[in-house]
């Protein structure tokens, strides 16, 4: 079972790590279109695009990093007062609920990422930029979450 978590926890961090390198993207993107737009007066059709997929990819990672860095938020101040039964109930309760929203969001997204990849969806506009790779990696992410959810519930957290 550790070789399990520490797997899963170790591809998550990778991804986290990787995934922050993406608000550099981020910023070099909109300080392009800021002094391309207020400088030269010659705003981009792109950055808007860019931007919406490279956060998407920023936030789908963030589920994953935030749960295996216990910073999701819980209310502690009523939590701590709880019998240790009690938490072990509220725990598995709400690896239940994460499990089935997060189990209904892999179904839902694969089926639209696999629409996406049989069409090569691209974004509607002026820049035509691919949309499935982005559909695509919703599942990824997503099942990345559901397997750090099953870490940190057998870890015990």
């Amino acid at each position: 079972m550790n070789a399990f978590i520490n797997g899963v926890t170790r591809v998550i961090q990778k991804a986290g790590d990787l995934a922050s390198l993406l608000i550099l993207a981020i910023m070099a993107v909109v300080t392009y279109e800021v002094v391309s737009r207020y400088a030269f007066n010659h705003p981009t059709s792109w950055a808007w695009v860019i931007n919406k997929q490279i956060f998407g990819v920023f936030v789908l990672i963030a589920g994953g990093y935030t749960l295996i860095h216990k910073s999701h938020i819980r209310i502690e101040m009523l939590y701590d007062r709880f019998p240790p039964a009690m938490k072990t109930v509220i725990r598995w309760l709400t690896l239940l609920a994460a499990l089935l929203f997060l189990g209904s969001l892999l179904w839902k997204s694969t089926v639209m990422g696999l629409e996406a990849w049989e069409t090569k969806e691209l974004n509607m506009g002026v820049f035509k930029l691919p949309l499935y790779p982005l559909k695509l990696f919703m599942p990824v992410a997503t099942l990345l979450f559901i397997l750090g959810c099953i870490a940190a519930a057998i870890k015990n957290e």
